[in-house]
């Protein structure tokens, strides 16, 4: 067995078949894989609190998730911490999870369901949901749906073990309100519906090594970085490394640019031209002296004047890929379609390049990768943002769509990738100018690391995310800026 590319997107009932087809009645296998999950759901936990807990409550139920939340509580605890744990049903008396509560129960105090509003006034460090999982079929019991509700009193972080207890197919709550959903072997469809997002938090997925096949719709894992952790050849020279132009900027807006163009030499371009306005090209070429810096005439309004139309066309020779749009203003839209009309490679378009008019103005591009959040899609595209409307798009304007959210997704039409990774920590200014320089130097060079477009673009969203998380981890969410996230870059490429 190995650890995946991506995990596929599959509802609870495909993913139980997959399961049973794998494991059949085969118990060393089974409790093997119970211990992968519980070790990837305490991994997440301890990351997700920041700290080793000193408390934990685990809700277990009658099944196999009730066993990986007990397992998981006694890998996440260090001593001397405390687990108390309710059952929802009796006490495990037979298989895998008896076999898990044995291995658990000692030193672990047990309080009786009808008594859990005992626990309110407790402070706990982590609460595992292991109540109901994949299996869990509506309607839900009045016994367990009053347990559930009753849960909500219950004061620590919320860790929900697969799905949160009444979620499943078909079925959107009432459900167990979890600050992080950790989906075990694959993505689980119903953490994904709009009306689960109140219950699931943030998500992740954990890979316990199911030969599962990939399908259309998946998500990402930390694999998609492997290109990044295998050395240059010896031969290379900075050519091969991606030639990035980014064009952007204006008087009243400098700082996007400035990003990135940060963020496109910290994630590895070769040779890296920024254009933008001459008011700022001093400051910002003593302040990242390996980009080359060409300064632009501005008009009356600070945006980058139409009359350097041509001294952007001969910038855009020989170049793999350039980004557009950032920081230039609604009154640049001419500039902008007049610009692309000709690049023949790879494009990007991001902030106020993101119009259709300028989409339509591109057909030349070789790859046409559009960043947009939930704002810019509804000006593109006149519909929410979604999955399907973004494939709906892609497949109508012939690009790549990275549908920034809370997970974001990237689709080509064809292939839907979700990224379980990142977090609040990217809900900031200028977060999305640094994945625009991260996506544009990796498209840059994608023909050397040996990605098609869409990999590389799934690349570059990937490291965006892990490079927050690695951020997470080592100063927290609350006291940091964006720019400290290109700092995460490197420490993303070692944290597994």
């Amino acid at each position: 067995m190995k650890l995946n590319l991506r995990l596929p997107v599959l509802s609870c009932v495909e993913a139980a078949v997959a399961e049973h087809a794998f494991i059949g009645k085969n118990q060393t296998l089974g409790w093997s894989l119970m211990q992968r999950a519980a070790r990837a759901i305490a991994r997440e936990a301890i990351n997700f609190l920041g700290r080793k807990p000193s408390s934990i409550l685990v809700l277990v139920g009658s099944g196999k998730n009730g066993a990986d939340a007990l397992l998981a509580a006694q890998l996440a605890a260090a001593r001397p911490t405390r687990i108390t744990v309710v059952f929802t049903d009796k006490v495990p008396s037979a298989g895998l999870p008896l076999k898990a509560w044995l291995k658990v129960k000692k030193n672990v105090r047990v309080v009786a369901a009808e008594k859990l509003s005992q626990l309110y006034p407790k402070k706990f460090c982590l609460i595992f949901d292991g109540i109901l999982g994949q299996g869990f079929h509506p309607p839900l019991e009045a016994r367990l749906a009053k347990i559930i509700r009753s849960t909500e009193k219950l004061n620590g972080q919320r860790i929900a073990v697969d799905l949160p207890s009444g979620l499943g197919d078909g079925c959107t709550g009432p459900a167990f309100r979890a600050d992080l959903t950790v989906s075990i072997g694959c993505l689980k469809r119903p953490l994904l519906a709009p009306a689960a997002q109140k219950f699931v938090g943030r998500i992740r997925v954990a890979d316990i090594e199911l030969p599962l096949a990939e399908t259309a719709e998946a998500c990402s894992t930390h694999l998609a970085l492997s290109p990044l952790n295998t050395p240059r050849r010896a031969q290379t020279e900075k050519r091969q490394q991606g030639r990035v132009l980014i064009i952007g900027g204006s008087a009243s807006m400098p700082g996007a640019v400035i990003m990135n163009t940060a963020a496109a030499l910290q994630s590895g371009a070769g040779l890296t031209t920024t254009a933008l306005p001459q008011s700022v090209q001093a400051k910002a070429s003593v302040t990242y002296p390996e980009a080359m810096w060409h300064g632009l005439l501005t008009d009356k309004k600070g945006a980058i004047d139409f009359k350097n139309l041509r001294t952007l066309h001969s910038l855009c020779k020989n170049k793999d890929a350039l980004l557009i749009g950032s920081g230039m203003g609604k009154h640049s839209t001419k500039l902008i379609q007049s610009v692309v009309a000709k690049f023949t490679e790879s494009l990007v378009l991001d902030a106020d390049a993101l119009r259709p008019e300028i989409i339509k103005s591109a057909p030349r591009a070789q790859v046409k990768v559009l960043l947009p959040h939930a704002g810019e899609f509804k000006r593109l595209s006149g519909k929410k943002l979604s999955v399907a409307a973004g494939e709906a798009y892609a497949r109508k304007t012939k690009s790549i769509v990275v549908l920034k959210s809370a997970m974001t997704c990237i689709t080509d039409g064809t292939h839907s990738w979700h990224v379980p990774f990142g977090g609040p920590i990217l809900a900031r200014g200028g977060s999305g100018d640094l994945l625009a320089g991260i996506v544009t130097s990796v498209l840059a060079r994608r023909q050397t690391l040996g990605l098609s477009a869409l990999e590389a673009v799934e690349l570059a969203v990937v490291w965006h995310a892990q490079a927050a998380d690695s951020l997470k981890e080592k100063l927290g969410e609350e006291a940091v800026r964006t720019t400290q996230l290109l700092s995460g870059l490197s420490l993303a490429l070692r944290r597994r």
